[in-house]
């Protein structure tokens, strides 16, 4: 009990709130996975109205699929990529 971890009430909240804009700037093709993805994520929680929804879990994928692709240059590919194979995982 004394070297229980503290309660999720009590820690920090480290996550950044995601920002719309961030989407604005991607490219086309990177937009359409990234819907694909966030659509077929909702669908398979149950949502039935994912329309409602979508928007918030585009946001929610990019900003967890962005922070393991390193920046700079073909940083855009390595997301393309990175959602892609999210998309293949949901597959298997």
């Amino acid at each position: 009990m004394l070297e229980a971890p503290r309660r999720r009430r009590d820690r920090e909240s480290k996550a950044l709130p995601a920002d719309p804009e961030a989407l604005a700037a991607l490219d086309g093709t990177t937009l359409s996975l990234l819907r694909r993805l966030a659509s077929r994520t909702l669908e398979g929680l149950g949502v039935r109205e994912t329309e409602k929804f979508l928007e918030a879990e585009m946001l929610s994928q990019f900003n967890t699929l962005a922070a393991a692709v390193t920046a700079g240059e073909g940083s855009e590919m390595r997301l393309r990529q990175a959602i892609s194979d999210a998309l293949e995982q949901m597959d298997e």
